[in-house]
């Protein structure tokens, strides 16, 4: 029994850290997003920026840029 809460608390927390990575840029790199309608309008967008903080506004789309850069 022991094992099974184990495993199913393992598998929770895997999870969360694999969606939890989906927004999150690597310590070292920072990122903006602008995301744009189907007329090519700016709708939208989010930054992660070197001290770890995230900005979002606006729409998020299928139809976006992104912009990545090195943090010293």
């Amino acid at each position: 029994m022991r094992y099974i809460a184990i495993a199913s608390l393992t598998a929770v927390l895997a999870a969360a850290a694999t969606i939890g990575s989906a927004s999150a840029a690597p310590p070292w790199q920072g990122y903006s997003i602008t995301y744009f309608d189907s007329a090519g309008e700016v709708v939208g967008g989010a930054t992660a920026n070197c001290g770890g903080q995230y900005l979002s506004w606006g729409e998020h789309t299928e139809v976006f840029e992104k912009r990545t850069w090195i943090c010293d």
